[in-house]
């Protein structure tokens, strides 16, 4: 950022020296107007970005959403974004762990209330206990290490809820040695929280590439074989702790009917396994108007509303007595 700044101050040395010299008149009037309109700019860009560093909070953008996780982002002793838990808060209960990536963490959520692990817990008996596990950008088997850890450290949950997103195999691609879709910043817009909020805005078109990718991840014969296998361990320990899988499938909310193929082709690993439910949202996301459906037009998370629908629906068909 400094090295920005000593760019940015050498025009306004340039003009000062043009201002304040005696032998050329014309060029000093040019100058003097010149440095008006320069150090003008400077401030207004030096206002912004005071504004954006100490002010602005968005859970899009790199540098916003520092700020918004500030303000907004709490976790407990175990290290996730949940309440503090006692022995005694589930020692007689039936215990519920919910394990994903961001859709089950909140990411975009200020209040984790609305989150669809917590909908789901106020519609549910006092004599059942749910723990949001949700790890930013993890994957299948990292949500697998998260759930070892937790049986180890706390508690064998009766029900295990796995949230599944479209870019999960991307663990899968990295083992293999292969990209995966990631957005390359430039410098300033790094280090510059104006730079970064205007590159924001004005990338809308990584989307369409990011997806076309993670599509074509899934079409990959070699990725998607080791995805599988992925999926499959995740079932077997499950399985071996004799808790009931339940999975939410999050299709592309920019795109949920284009995805379809994809959902259907990770509910297919679990429905192969005997009493494994599967939740798939690619109707009712598509049904949804876009601008209700996300966080914001910046930012394709799940909003809160359609978090309150998922933790809703979750309840009606797996726990409503």
């Amino acid at each position: 950022m400094t090295l920005y700044i000593v760019i940015a101050l050498i025009p306004a040395v340039v003009l000062i020296a043009c201002t304040v010299q005696r032998r050329w008149q014309r060029l000093r009037a040019i100058g003097s107007g010149l440095l008006i309109s320069y150090m003008t700019i400077l401030i207004l860009v030096g206002v912004g970005e005071v504004f954006l560093s100490c002010c602005y909070a968005s859970p899009s953008g790199r540098l916003a959403s520092n700020n918004w996780q500030d303000r907004y982002w709490h976790t407990n002793s175990l290290g996730f974004r949940d309440r503090e838990w006692s022995q005694t808060d589930f020692d007689a209960a039936t215990t519920i762990a919910l394990i994903g990536d961001s859709f089950t963490a909140g990411w975009g959520i200020e209040n984790p209330a609305d989150r669809f692990g917590d909908v789901l817990a106020r519609r549910l008996p006092d004599d059942q206990a749910v723990f949001n596990l949700g790890v930013v950008g993890s994957s299948t088997p990292e949500q697998l290490v998260v759930l070892q850890q937790f049986v180890a450290d706390a508690v064998t949950p009766d029900v295990v809820i796995l949230q599944y997103f479209l870019n999960d195999i991307d663990y899968a691609a990295l083992t293999l040695g292969l990209p995966t879709p990631t957005e390359n910043l430039p410098l300033i817009a790094r280090q510059s929280h104006l730079a970064n909020f205007l590159y924001s805005r004005g990338n809308v078109g990584f989307g369409v590439e990011y997806w076309q990718q993670e599509y074509a991840n899934y079409d990959n014969y070699v990725i998607w074989t080791v995805h599988e296998a992925e999926l499959n361990a995740l079932i077997d320990y499950v399985e071996s702790i004799n808790a009931r899988l339940i999975v939410v499938i999050f299709p592309n909310l920019q795109d949920p009917v284009g995805s379809i193929a994809y959902v259907d082709r990770v509910a297919q690993v679990f429905t192969a396994r005997d009493q494994h439910a599967v939740l798939k949202l690619f109707d009712a996301a598509a049904a949804w108007d876009r601008a209700d459906l996300i966080v914001s037009p910046l930012d394709a998370h799940p909003s809160r509303a359609f978090q309150r629908y998922v933790g809703e629906t979750l309840y009606t068909q797996f726990f409503a007595p």
